[in-house]
């Protein structure tokens, strides 16, 4: 009675099985969908954008959540125009990007802008044009 039982559930288990792949399947075409629920991650978009001079946060030091706190995102990368009209290669925030220069000076922000501080190359965000991919989440 013990095997019958044991039997029974493994059947069971084998049928549940079945049914959730049948069930997967008829909702994705090719069978290689994943089953779960995906739809809570990020989007990512390119952006190009002019300067944002009325903005000192962007130079206000080596902070990385800069971007979540202007644009409500995280960029993933960015590329700065430079005024000779030639563009940089693509920057990641906290992974290429400190600036060879610093500032020299400090300044009124809503955030900490003191002097002689590093900065992140998307300090000229500030005064150039620039491309950046940006991902929100939903």
């Amino acid at each position: 009675m013990e095997n019958f039982t044991k039997l029974n559930a493994l059947f069971i288990c084998i049928l549940l099985v079945i049914h959730k792949h049948t069930a997967a399947a008829a909702t994705c075409p090719t069978g290689d969908c994943v089953s779960y629920d995906i739809s809570t991650q990020a989007t990512c978009k390119e952006v190009s954008s002019n300067p944002s001079t009325s903005d000192c946060r962007w130079a206000a030091g080596l902070n990385t959540n800069v971007d979540q706190v202007i644009l409500k995102g995280r960029i993933a990368a960015y590329k700065i125009q430079w005024f000779s009209g030639g563009w940089s290669g693509w920057y990641v925030p906290g992974i290429n990007d400190i600036d060879g220069k610093y500032n020299p000076s400090g300044r009124a922000c809503s955030v900490p802008y003191n002097a002689n501080t590093m900065r992140r190359m998307w300090s000229y965000f500030f005064d150039h044009t620039h491309t950046y991919i940006i991902c929100m989440n939903p």
